[in-house]
C-alpha cells in the first residue's frame, strides 16, 4: 500500500468507518457532515484502487480488501503514534542509549548502585558498560567512543571535559587474615612499613599509585613494593595467599573473602583520600546524558 499517498487522517476516518458500518455514526464520532465521510472514504478507494465498502441503503459492509485493508491502516497508525511517542520520550531522556566508561575498582558498589538506579527511574535507557583505566577514558571521551565516564581524580590532558566529584572515599588496608594486627580496630601505616606492598602499576593508575606513596612519605617511610598489579581481585587473592598487603580503596570490602580482614587506617593523611567523579564532554547535551547524569549525582557530593 502507497502509504505515502494516504493521510493518517484518512486512514483514521476509513477505521471508524468500519468499526461503526454506519456513516452516519462514523461522522458523529468524527464530528464532521457525513456528506464529506462518503467521499473522503470514495476518495481513499479510488487512491488505493479496489472497494473496500459495500453500501446499500440499509447497511455498509467491508469486502475482502477492506478487511484486510483496515487491519493494516490500524498496525499503520499505531506505528505512527508509536514513533510519536518514542520521539517524545527521547526528547525527555527516557529513552536512549549511552556508552559508559569505568574504572574497575567501582564495579564493586558505586557503579552497580547506579545502575540500580538508573533502570529505576529511566527503564529506557540502554548503557553500554566499558572497563576502562581513567586516562583510557579520558581518551576514549575526546574520540567520542563513551558518552560519559567514572573515574578517579585526579586526571590530565582531560582538555574541555566537563568534570563532577560524586563521591569519596578512603584507602584501606588490606591484611592477610593470619596477620599480627588482624583483630586490630584500625592500623596506622607505621604499624605495617616493614611489610611487603602490592601496588597499582604507575603507568597504568598513576594517581592511586602516587597517592600510596605520599601516604607512606607522609607516614616517614619508603615502602617495600614487590608485585605491581591492575586487578583488585587479583591482589585480595594473593593477599590471602600471606604474600604481602595492600592499601586499596574502600570499596574493596564487597569482595568477601575469607582469607583477608580489611582495616580503617588511622592516619590523617590527605593521601589517602580519593575522589570520584563523573567526566563528560560539555558540547554533549543528548537527553539520554542529562539522564544519567541526573541519576549519578543524585544524592551524593555535588
Amino acid at each position: 500500500m502507497p502509504s505515502s499517498m494516504i493521510s493518517l487522517r484518512r486512514l483514521t476516518q476509513f477505521i471508524i468507518v468500519a468499526e461503526e458500518l454506519h456513516f452516519g455514526r462514523a461522522a458523529a464520532r468524527l464530528h464532521m457532515a457525513q456528506p464529506a465521510l462518503s467521499n473522503a472514504v470514495k476518495r481513499l478507494e479510488e487512491t488505493v484502487g479496489v472497494e473496500l465498502l459495500t453500501r446499500t441503503k440499509r447497511s455498509v459492509k467491508l469486502t475482502t480488501a477492506g478487511s484486510v485493508f483496515l487491519a493494516e491502516a490500524r498496525g499503520l497508525l499505531a506505528q505512527g503514534d508509536r514513533a510519536v511517542d518514542q520521539a517524545r520520550q527521547a526528547s525527555q531522556g527516557l529513552i536512549g542509549r549511552i556508552v559508559v566508561g569505568f574504572v574497575g575498582s567501582l564495579s564493586y558498589e558505586l557503579v552497580p548502585r547506579i545502575l540500580r538506579d538508573l533502570r529505576a527511574r529511566f527503564p529506557g535507557v540502554e548503557v553500554d558498560l566499558r572497563e576502562l583505566l581513567s586516562k583510557e577514558q579520558v581518551n576514549d571521551l575526546l574520540a567520542r567512543r563513551i558518552d560519559v565516564g567514572i573515574l578517579r581524580l585526579p586526571i590530565s590532558n582531560a582538555g574541555d571535559l566537563k568534570l563532577r566529584v560524586i563521591e569519596r572515599e578512603r584507602l584501606i588496608a588490606v591484611l592477610p587474615a593470619g596477620h599480627r594486627l588482624a583483630r586490630a580496630e584500625a592500623v596506622r601505616l607505621a604499624d605495617i612499613a616493614d611489610e611487603q606492598f602490592m601496588v597499582f602499576p604507575p603507568d597504568k593508575v598513576p594517581s592511586l599509585h602516587a597517592k600510596f606513596l605520599l601516604a607512606c612519605h607522609d607516614a616517614g617511610f619508603n615502602p617495600r613494593i614487590f608485585l605491581e598489579a591492575t586487578q583488585i581481585s587479583s591482589m585480595v587473592s594473593l593477599i590471602a595467599a600471606g604474600v604481602g598487603v595492600a592499601l586499596l580503596p574502600r570499596q574493596v570490602r564487597s569482595i568477601a573473602h575469607p582469607g583477608v580482614v580489611y582495616k580503617e587506617i588511622a592516619d590523617r593523611s590527605k593521601h589517602l583520600s580519593l575522589e570520584i567523579a563523573l567526566a563528560w564532554r560539555g558540547e554533549n547535551v543528548s537527553p539520554g546524558l542529562r539522564s544519567f547524569l541526573s541519576v549519578a549525582a543524585k544524592g551524593r557530593l555535588k
